[in-house]
């Protein structure tokens, strides 16, 4: 096999993979560049140096790519989904060995250590033989898998890939002779049970790792909370800091809500809604856009409220920092219950909020955001309760919930929503227990429960998310209207800085209650508010797991990471970086250019044909006519090789035919040297055995 891919191949996979991951421009460059060697007479007489500091140049732009990265908000932890960037990376390494006048470059030239080593043999005079290595089809290879690194997810990725394979295949196996047949119909089952091995396998892991719920420090999604209700084990709790917050006027949130929720089905809360009349189901979501409100000449400043006319501070009520997923589309945000108006976002970010009080960011300018809040003295966000959503109770639940409630007298009458929220905060405080390490609870033979059921009548042990459930359920029993609430407890400040930090495991679940009272003038008002059952307790449980040295190490890193990102994307400083890092890359580019430009040379050696060429006065025989084929299983006729001993090439792989070998040679060589002497039926022998072997080679290709 040759060592060197034929042409256009590399050229082609780069520009799918340009394509597919979004970057065509660079696809385009790269292809261009790979396959000019086939358009130009450029070469250089590179060395074994020359190609080390090949590889060391894709090191170094290995390592601009990763720090422009971690620039534009990719954490440490996902540094390798650069991999996706692999053919830029090793692109000055294949130009090498395209353009060098070697086929092949040492295989210690991506070692350290051996190539020391040889250097010390070298030196001492001990004999060295590099083994030697094309990177073609290795370089081809990492852009397949770079592509599918970026989109994995997509159709088009497996539609590419299985292009891509078939021409790799197609031209690795062309001139050792196939059935063509055979071959498509092999590669078409192979692609078929490909494409259903990786959807079914993308159905399970979106299944196992859907939408998370934000009391175990996961992301959170806006319409949907996978708890972990009903898990044994311990409860996974991150340290990592997710949100920073300073106030700078008024009392210090004691929450911060993320999503809520208001349906609650096995271990699920999710978010249901009426759509309006007339409106499609499938593309009304029950989120809607912001208002603009002119409260500051210069700054972005929007509301959700009816009221657009605002008197707003200067410094708004609370700052919060904190990094958005840039793979989600829509990312939720933690807000204070009692926001009035919110700014400093940019224009860019698409916010909008559904009618539980939900506010999510779309298209977010940059990875790490930053946005003033300024808070009022009624909600703005939600919208009033729907019975039909807000005092559901699960089938599976309705017995355990009505057996508690009668037990605690819930249903009596005269009771104030108040006095039924105090009932229920004694009833958590005095008889359960806050746990993260739940374990396999004994139940009556017989009787059959749920996750929730056996929380509240059996372990009565657990965590915030099973609190946060059972109060809204045991409301509702209760005829008040109640919602599932997550988001963050703020009880960490950080008193150098003088801001709070929000922990993965300050994540917390709670529940939002309609609460209907009277007010000093005897006029019954009416409003969601925030009630957490949580045992106070969870607040002084350590969870930290690392020593307070490495938090205090890995904290002060991602602030300062956090704070640069914020730098270098105002507006102020954007021009200055840029001019910066492209006279940097100018620079080297330059060098590097210059350096290649006084050091190349002409390739004036002409392309040799080493096919052999026959005589135009030479007899032709039923043998030679078969030659074409001979040529699909053998490859080319050297210059120089006779017919019949080229010919005795195939009994290595079909040893039953060097008998009819033999004769067909004899044959021929009657006929093509001693015409007049050969018998009458020779030309006749000769095209029996000719077809005899026609036959055999396109039955068993």
């Amino acid at each position: 096999m040759n060592p060197t891919p034929p042409r256009l191949l590399a050229g082609v996979i780069t520009l799918a993979w340009g394509g597919l991951t979004g970057n065509p421009t660079w696809g385009l460059f790269a292809a261009l560049l790979l396959e000019s060697r086939s358009w130009t007479n450029l070469r250089w007489d590179f060395n074994r140096s020359s190609y080390i500091r090949a590889w060391q140049f894709s090191i170094l732009i290995g390592a601009l790519i990763a720090i422009l990265a971690w620039i534009n908000g990719v954490k440490a932890g996902k540094l390798h989904t650069l991999f996706v960037w692999t053919p830029l990376i090793l692109l000055p390494l294949e130009l090498a060995q395209r353009y060098g006048k070697a086929s092949k470059i040492p295989l210690n030239t991506f070692s350290f250590f051996a190539r020391k080593k040889m250097d010390r043999d070298i030196t001492e005079g001990r004999h060295t033989s590099p083994r030697m290595v094309n990177t073609g089809y290795l370089y081809i290879a990492v852009v397949i898998l770079a592509t599918a690194m970026a989109s994995k997810h997509d159709i088009h990725h497996f539609i590419g890939l299985s292009l891509m394979t078939a021409a790799c295949l197609f031209f690795y196996v062309r001139k050792n002779g196939f059935r063509p047949w055979a071959w498509s119909i092999a590669l078409a089952i192979s692609l078929t049970l490909g494409f259903a091995g990786q959807l079914s396998m993308f159905k399970l892991y979106h299944y196992f790792t859907g939408a998370q719920s934000a009391g175990g420090g996961h992301r959170t999604h806006t319409n949907e909370s996978r708890t972990s209700i009903g898990k044994l084990g311990k409860l996974k709790l991150s340290p990592r800091v997710f949100w920073r917050m300073s106030v700078h006027e008024g009392n210090v949130p004691a929450l911060l809500r993320t999503a809520v929720y208001n349906r609650y089905a096995l271990a699920r809360w999710t978010h249901e809604y009426i759509p309006p009349a007339g409106s499609d189901p499938m593309l009304e979501d029950d989120f809607t856009d912001d208002t603009r409100i002119s409260a500051f000449q210069d700054r972005d400043t929007r509301t959700f409220g009816k009221d657009t006319k605002l008197d707003l501070s200067e410094k708004g009520d609370l700052s919060i920092i904190g990094e958005v997923d840039s793979h989600v589309k829509n990312n939720p945000i933690p807000l204070p219950e009692n926001m009035l108006a919110y700014g400093d976002l940019g224009a860019e970010p698409l916010v909008s909020r559904n009618s539980l009080g939900t506010v999510r960011i779309g298209n977010p300018e940059n990875h790490v955001i930053n946005y003033t809040v300024w808070t009022g003295k009624e909600p703005t966000t939600e919208d009033d309760p729907v019975d039909e959503f807000d005092l559901h109770i699960p089938v599976q639940e309705k017995a355990a919930i009505t057996r508690i409630a009668n037990q605690l007298g819930l249903d009596r009458e005269g009771l104030s929503t108040r006095a039924k929220i105090n009932i229920l905060r004694d009833f958590f405080s005095n008889e359960f227990q806050y746990n993260t390490h739940l374990k396999t609870p004994s139940v009556e033979r017989g009787r059959r429960s749920t996750a929730v059921g056996m929380f509240l009548e059996t372990t009565r042990a657990g965590h915030c998310e099973y609190f946060a459930t059972a109060t809204a359920l045991l409301l509702r029993e209760a005829e008040i209207p109640s919602r599932y609430c997550v988001g963050f407890s703020v009880n960490e400040q950080n008193s150098d800085r003088e801001e709070w930090i929000m922990r993965g495991h300050h994540a917390h679940a709670w529940c939002r209650v309609w609460v209907e009272e009277e007010n000093a003038n005897g006029e019954v008002v009416s409003k969601w508010e925030d009630v957490d059952l949580t045992p106070s307790a969870w607040h002084e449980m350590d969870m930290l797991g690392r020593p307070d040295w490495q938090r205090k190490l890995i904290d002060w890193w991602q602030r300062v990471r956090e704070d640069f990102l914020i730098w270098r994307t105002r507006e102020a400083n954007k021009t200055n970086v840029a001019i910066v890092v492209g006279t940097i890359i100018t620079i080297l580019l330059s060098w590097i250019s210059w350096r290649l430009w006084h050091s190349r040379q002409r390739n004036e050696v002409k392309k040799q044909n080493h096919s052999y060429n026959r005589p135009k006065d030479i007899a032709i025989t039923s043998l030679n006519k078969l030659e074409p084929l001979l040529t699909k299983k053998l490859g080319s006729r050297p210059s120089g090789v006779p017919l019949c001993r080229w010919m005795l090439g195939l009994t290595h792989p079909h040893p039953v035919l060097d008998e009819k070998l033999q004769r067909i040679n004899e044959l021929h060589s009657r006929l093509r040297f001693d015409p007049q002497r050969a018998p009458t039926n020779t030309q006749d022998d000769l095209a029996n055995l000719t077809n005899e072997l026609r036959r055999f080679l396109k039955k068993n290709r």
